[in-house]
């Protein structure tokens, strides 16, 4: 996905909400931050992009807001004419899945898009290190292969991520046999728990060099 692709997706999800701002979760979140051409291409693989009413912040599980996420999905989600069309498409998420970057008081990256209303569209994007932070929360293979992408290419550090999980809050239970964010520095072989950023693993991921 390139930013032209993702600033057509918040057009499109705003004009289709009838709304004038979306936030925008997900790996492509990126976009909001940073050109396709300063990235790693791993990070730009995917074309979807996880798109919230930003309407709905106050009520996530309103039947409106419900309603909202069913019309993003029907009409411009995998699938859909729209994505047979563009080659990009909506997945509609709701607030309890997407991490809450907002409702935290985390700073979203606001991609503004001028499309001809009166006041223009605007999609909030998560901020990088909020957004590595809550993949290496989610914990699955494919959030670590981005994470590790960024990292290794300077984009973010491992330090600035450990933070982000922090900020969230979380206690992890006792039934947890290994913290969530930590295999992903463990399974490449690095040593060092709490310095991740020494860790060399490649996206491709290669052991670490150490």
């Amino acid at each position: 996905m390139n930013r032209e692709e993702l600033e057509h997706v918040i057009e499109a999800a705003c004009a289709n909400l009838d709304e004038g701002q979306v936030i925008v979760f997900g790996s492509q979140s990126i976009l909001g931050t940073y050109d396709e051409t300063e990235l790693p291409e791993y990070a730009t693989l995917s074309r979807e992009v996880d798109v919230f009413p930003r309407s709905g912040i106050d009520a996530p599980a309103s039947p409106a807001v419900v309603e909202k996420i069913l019309i993003l999905n029907g009409r411009l989600g995998e699938c859909s004419p729209f994505h047979e069309s563009f080659g990009v498409y909506v997945e509609g998420i709701h607030k309890g899945c997407s991490g809450t970057a907002e409702a935290m008081g985390q700073p979203l990256v606001a991609v503004e898009v001028q499309d001809g209303s009166e006041y223009g569209r605007a999609g909030f994007c998560l901020d990088p290190v909020d957004l590595c932070a809550s993949k290496a929360i989610a914990g699955r293979e494919k959030d670590r292969v981005f994470v590790a992408a960024l990292v290794e290419d300077g984009i973010v550090t491992a330090t600035q991520i450990l933070g982000g999980i922090d900020s969230y809050g979380i206690e992890w239970p006792d039934t947890y046999p290994v913290p969530r964010p930590q295999p992903w520095g463990d399974e490449r072989g690095c040593s060092d728990q709490r310095g991740l950023r020494h860790c060399r693993a490649g996206p491709d991921g290669s052991r670490c060099s150490r």
